[in-house]
Parts: structure tokens; sequence; C-alpha cells
């Protein structure tokens, strides 16, 4: 028996930073690495890598060693386990060595094991896996590379082969591979393709089962919880992607497991996949060991999109730095990248918006809706709350449009935490509203005070009276409904702009130097003089640059002959 050979072997194949950065988040030194100790807690980083000697040591706690003594203390492993855990992750076989393992009690690891050789003998000899994996564009020796595996139509295939290992049913049921029922015992996964789920040591402690004809059940069925597999705190294919993770400075996080193999196979072995569960602080914790920026990479559906905003605050409340991908809607990144080169999912990894910006742009659609703003604008918030107010106050700009408030009154609600819509009563000030003119004012406040405007008029010539999009929202909630409803709900959800126009207009009628019966009038005929004098400037334009038709110069005969009759 050559143990020491065995070592030197093991120490050669693995990196011990890949190991230890498992643990902790290691930033690069000059001679290694550096973290926070994963041996005891601490603010400042004592904890050193050294490369070049494959150790490690704590300045703080004094704890040393190498990569098996790591992996023993961290794990409570015998050095034979470690041996044997170490030798697995770099894809050596110890008895090659001579090296004999220490007989001990099956773990449900060793259970694990062996359903796995079963699922991937399968794979290799059965054509209905195969047949899938090849219509979904992966080849067989990538499927194989990925350690894929087949689950026969069978109810009993995995538990009589079990049976012949020794592998008693309490076992499986343990293992949550088989399920017991009225009529006894039955495999839970049958007529799918297999998916092993590694924890980030490497070893396998769930699967995933996709089916691989239609109409039999779930599309997706997984492993449950058990004594070795706790969803929350493990992600797919993490321990394949750890060491790319760590070497580019950012994860990728998908939904789905062809998500994950899709995004590897085309370059992206940063990848990995959420195991369709809810987001959790155990999976942000596990991130930000490898890096602190992680870009989402979900459905592009607008439900699924707005489904996983939580998940995302998640990831940010515990120090991520979160980045959205936008694809197509109805695309996921397995369709996309089938239809799209890499190079098109790198550009789209380069337009990611970061988690606030993207959270305003989903929500546009109910900010824009008076009836539907004031719940957005919560839901903006509660979220906003999560992220550290110095991370948040970065996009102060995107948050002051969608509150409608001042960049700096938005700042200082950031770091009080008081929500914007508990402002005071708006006070108009000319530079806040924006509005080119007065007249956009009084028109909005006139459709307020005057029933009989409200009844006249259409929204199709008001839209092209005003320029500025807020006066065109009042006006059109004037016109649309009851105007004191409207107000109650700008008040209600902390729409100062829309409010202050009304506020602004009434200050201008107020001061109008004309009956009271004319004032409509006068303001509706000083803004559609304005409109006219747009225009013609407009067409003056195509004829200095000899562009003008004689359809223009007709019209500006009959602009000019309009302006001159109206009376203002």
């Amino acid at each position: 028996m050559n143990n020491s050979r065995l070592i030197e072997d093991i120490k050669s194949a693995l990196d011990i930073s890949d190991i230890i950065g498992q643990y902790t988040s290691l930033r690069r030194t000059r001679r290694g690495y550096s973290g926070l100790c994963p041996f005891h807690d601490e603010k400042t980083p004592s904890f050193h890598v050294y490369t070049d000697s494959q150790s490690y040591y704590c300045f703080s706690c004094h704890e040393a060693g190498d990569i098996f003594t790591f992996v023993m203390k961290k794990n409570g492993l015998t050095f034979q386990e470690a041996i044997e855990l170490l030798a697995s992750r770099a894809g050596i076989n110890p008895e090659s060595y001579g090296h004999h393992q220490q007989k001990r009690a099956r773990t449900l690891y060793d259970v694990m094991n062996m359903a796995d050789e079963f699922y991937r003998g399968n794979f290799v000899r059965l054509p209905g896996g195969k047949a899938y994996i090849e219509r979904r564009g992966i080849t067989i020796s990538e499927a194989e590379s990925f350690g894929l595996g087949y689950a026969t139509d069978s109810w009993d295939g995995l538990i009589q082969a079990m049976s012949a290992k020794g592998i008693g049913t309490r076992e499986l049921v343990d293992a949550g591979l088989i399920i017991e029922g009225q009529k006894g015992f039955y495999d839970r996964f049958r007529g799918r393709v297999i998916f092993p789920v590694r924890d980030i040591s490497g070893r396998i402690i769930a699967f995933g089962g996709r089916a691989v004809v239609q109409d039999t059940g779930a599309k997706y069925i997984n492993s449950p919880e058990t004594e070795i597999y706790h969803k929350r705190n493990n992600l797919y294919l993490l321990n394949a992607a750890s060491s790319q993770i760590r070497q580019k400075g950012y994860s990728i996080l998908c939904e789905g497991y062809m998500d994950a193999l899709r995004l590897h196979k085309c370059g992206f072995r940063e990848s990995a996949a959420s195991l369709g569960t809810s987001l959790t602080a155990e999976q942000a914790v596990l991130l930000k060991r490898f890096a602190d920026r992680c870009y989402i990479c979900y459905d592009g559906d607008s439900a699924g999109r707005k489904a996983a905003l939580r998940g995302m605050y998640i990831l940010a409340e515990n120090g991520l730095d979160v980045r959205i991908v936008r694809l197509p809607d109805g695309q996921d990144p397995d369709d996309f990248l089938r239809a799209n080169p890499p190079e098109s999912f790198r550009r789209a990894l380069k337009d990611a918006l970061p988690l606030i910006p993207y959270h305003v742009e989903t929500l546009k659609p109910e900010l824009n809706d008076p009836l539907r703003r004031k719940k957005a604008l919560n839901d903006l918030w509660e979220g906003v709350k999560r992220v550290k107010p110095d991370d948040s106050a970065q996009y102060v700009a995107s948050l002051s449009q969608a509150f409608r408030i001042p960049t700096e009154e938005m700042r200082k609600r950031i770091f009080n935490g008081a929500m914007p819509n508990d402002t005071p009563k708006f006070k108009p000030e000319p530079e806040l509203l924006n509005i080119d003119g007065e007249l956009e004012c009084a028109l909005c406040a006139s459709l307020m005070r005057y029933r009989e405007c409200r009844l006249r008029v259409k929204p199709g010539e008001i839209y092209g009276l005003l320029t500025n999009p807020d006066a065109q929202i009042t006006a059109e909630a004037m016109i649309s409904g009851n105007p004191e409803d409207a107000l109650n709900i700008w008040r209600t959800t902390g729409d100062s702009n829309l409010e202050g126009i009304i506020a602004r207009g009434e200050i201008c009628l107020d001061e109008m130097r004309v009956p009271e019966n004319e004032k409509w009038q006068h303001v509706y005929s000083g803004l559609e003089k304005l409109r006219i004098e747009r225009r013609i400037r407009e067409i003056e334009e195509k004829f200095s640059s000899n562009t003008a038709t004689n359809d223009d110069l007709r019209e500006i005969s009959e602009l000019r002959r309009k302006l001159q009759e109206l009376k203002i």
C-alpha cells in the first residue's frame, strides 16, 4: 500500500484554495489568499491560505494545516474518511494505490451513490433517457459528463436493484428514493431523466427527475428533505461552478436543471440553479463565499419576474450585488441559448440591471396607473428597506422618479427609513413640476373645476395641447372619472407632482384677469395657439433644409389662417 503517494497525488490534483473557498470568501494576496477565519468569528481577516505550500494558518486562533486537516476539522471526519472524500473529489481511485477503505457503517451518502450508479447505468444501457436528452440538444457524452441518469418506467426497478446489494426499504425511504404507499413501497422516480444534486463538497445528496414522456404527472419532481439534503442550503451545479465563480468574480443563478446545463455547455461555467425553490439567506451566504456579484437569469415572463423579486431581495439583504439578466418574454436560458449564440447571452449579462432599477422597471405599468400606484409603491419600498441605505442610495435617481419627489428628499427618506408617501401636502414649485408653461396646469385645473368642460372635450384633442407627460396623466384622470376620487388616490399614494399640477393650475386660473365664464376658453385658446406655433416652426425647419413638400406648404398656410382667427 502506497498511502503517502496517494496523499501527494490528491494534493497535486486539488487546490486547497478551492476547498477552503467553499467555507469562507477568499481574496487574492501576493502569496495566496486571505479571508475571515472559518474556525472562529472575526470581523477583520486573519486567515491566510498559501498556494505554494498548499497550507493555511490563522494568525488569530492559530489553526493551521493542509487540505486533509481542514476537511477533517470542518466536517468531523477521520483521516481515512478525508482521504476517501478528497480522492473522490479529485477523481482518484484509492484502491489502485493498494489503499483499503476502513470498514464503517453505511451512510445515506453511500445509499445515494449506489442509486446514482443504478441510474447512470440505465442511462448508458437504455434508450429512454438518451432520446430525451438528444431532443434537448445535449450530446450523450455531455450528459454523461454531468452524471445524468435514467429511471425506468417501473414501480420497483430501484427497489429490486438496491435489494440485491443489501439495501433495505427503510434506508431507501430515509434517502428519499422510494415512497411508502397503501399497497407497499414504490420508486419515487419513474420514467425520468435523473439529475444528481451534489453538495458543495461534491457528495450526492438528492436527485431531480424530468419526465421523458408527456402526461406522466409533474414535469419535474425532486428529492424530499432528508437528513443529508436541505433545499435551502444547496444549489445545483455549484460544486462544479465554484472555482469559475471565484475566478470571474460573479455567479449566474438560474431556475432549472436544463438551464444550468445549457449555460455550462455554452461556456458559462459560473452558473448554478436554485432547485425550483424560493431563494434563501443560506443560498446567499453560500454564493457570497465565492463572489460578491450574482446575475439572476430567471424565466422571461412578467409573472415569473415579479414572483422572483422577493428572493432577489433576500440575496441583496445578505450582501450580494444582484443584477437581473433580461431575456425576451417567455424564454428561459435554455430556450435563449438554443436559439442564439453565446455572445448574445454575454450581451444580456452586460446589459443586466441592478435590482432596484429593475424593480422600478417591472412596476412601471402599475406606477402609471392611479388605481394601482399605491400598492406598487408599497411593494417597491418594502424591497428598498431590505437593502443597506448606502447601496440603495446609488439608485436615488430611479427611486425619486418612481416616487415623484426630488432626489435629495428621496435620499433623506432612504437613510431615515420613512416611506416617501408620508411627504407633507405638496407646495407647488415650478422647477419641480418641470412643465413648460402655466397654461398646461391651468387646463388640468379647469377640467377639475368646470364639469361642463369635462363632458364636452375628448381626450384626443386634449393630449395634442399638452407636452408634459404628468400633465397628460392628470388631464386623463380628470376626464375619465371623478376628479375628487383621483385627488384622494394621489394624496394616499404620494403623487405630489400630479396633485401639484392641479394646485398650480388653480393659482393660475385665479390670477387670470378674465371673467370666470371665459377662463376655460382663454386657457384652451392659449394652448391651441402654442400648439399651432410649434407645428409652424417644425414645417419652417423643413423649408430651411429643403425637405418641405406641397402638402407642407398647404398645411402651413392653413395653420397661419387659424392662428389669425384665434382670439387671444
